[in-house]
C-alpha cells in the first residue's frame, strides 16, 4: 500500500465514504437521515478547513484508492501541548481488514511527529465496535466518554 497527501480531485472519493461512517452509528433515538446529514456536514467542514491534512491510501499495484484519514492541529485539552485530532478515518468495504486503516494511522503519526504534536486524539461512535477494537489495537486509549440521554424518540 502507498499513502500520499490528498489532492483536490480526491474530495469526491472521500465524500463517497460518508455513508460508511454514518452507518456504524446505531442509536435508536437518532434517525438514519439525521446521522447521514450530520456525517455529510461534518465531513464537508473538516475537509474544508485549511489546516486539515488529508491522506489517501492506495493499493500499490493498481493505485485504487482504499481509504483516507484527515487530521488537524488541536491542543491537548489537559496540558495545552500541541496535539492533533483525527477528524475522519474511513476505508472502503473492500479494504477492510487489509491493513489500509493501519497504514493511514501510521502515516498520520508521521505527520503529527513532524509537526511537533505530542498526542493524536479522535472520536468514535460508541456503537462502532469494529472501529473501537481497531483504535485500541493501534494504541488509542479512552480518555473521556460522552453520554447522551434522549428526551424524545423519533417517530417510527
Amino acid at each position: 500500500m502507498h499513502v500520499r497527501r490528498a489532492a483536490s480531485g480526491d474530495r469526491p472519493f472521500m465524500m463517497s465514504l460518508a455513508g460508511r461512517l454514518a452507518g456504524v452509528a446505531d442509536f435508536p433515538w437518532r434517525t438514519v437521515a439525521e446521522l447521514e446529514s450530520f456525517q455529510h456536514a461534518f465531513m464537508q467542514a473538516a475537509l474544508g478547513r485549511q489546516e486539515t491534512v488529508a491522506l489517501i491510501v492506495e493499493a500499490a499495484d493498481s493505485g485504487e484508492r482504499l481509504g483516507f484519514i484527515a487530521l488537524e492541529p488541536q491542543a491537548d485539552p489537559i496540558t495545552g501541548a500541541p496535539g492533533g485530532y483525527v477528524s475522519l478515518l474511513a476505508v472502503t468495504q473492500a479494504a477492510e481488514g487489509r491493513g489500509a486503516a493501519r497504514a493511514l494511522v501510521e502515516a498520520a503519526e508521521d505527520v503529527a511527529r513532524a509537526a511537533g504534536w505530542a498526542t493524536l486524539a479522535l472520536d468514535v461512535f460508541a456503537t462502532n465496535a469494529r472501529g473501537r477494537r481497531f483504535y485500541d489495537s493501534v494504541g488509542f486509549r479512552e480518555e473521556a466518554v460522552r453520554l447522551v440521554r434522549p428526551l424524545t424518540r423519533p417517530a417510527d
